[in-house]
């Protein structure tokens, strides 16, 4: 394949994010078409924390981007790490989640959670298909000369 051909670990690692996020965006679909299904437990897809382990950058060696409220009332802090308690969609495992109601069917969906984060998977996809298009671009130009 490409990625082994140039032996770029970047184009490795933009490969696998890929595939992180197409396998996020097909659970995400899958449960928005198991929203009206009576006890269905939301899936999620986080991969983020694998693809760091597979790059051998561990949670320590990588720089802190999280967000960071510059005043303590404009959001609360609410997860483990420090950061601002609005992750990574799908980087959770459902356990503590605001936007789903409680619901008499014990379905634990909420399309608009599952609508916000399909989003911004899509987001994240484009931009990193078109980060990637641009390096083969530039790596097709090169070899031509």
């Amino acid at each position: 394949m490409l990625m082994n051909l140039f032996g770029s670990s970047s184009l490795s690692a933009a490969e696998r994010a890929l595939t992180g996020l197409s396998r996020r965006q097909a659970t995400i679909a899958s449960n928005i078409a198991n929203i009206d299904t009576p006890g269905y437990q939301r899936k999620s897809v986080a991969f983020e924390d694998t693809l760091r382990a597979s790059l051998g950058l561990g949670g320590e060696a990588t720089q802190d981007v999280s967000l960071r409220s510059t005043d303590p009332h404009h959001m609360v802090d609410t997860d483990s790490s420090g950061g601002l308690g609005i992750g990574a969609p799908g980087s959770g495992d459902g356990s503590v989640r605001d936007l789903v109601a409680s619901r008499n069917d014990n379905n634990t969906v909420s399309v608009d959670e599952e609508m916000t984060q399909l989003v911004d998977t899509q987001m994240r996809y484009q931009a990193l298909s078109q980060s990637l298009g641009s390096r083969i671009s530039t790596l097709r130009t090169v070899i031509r000369g």
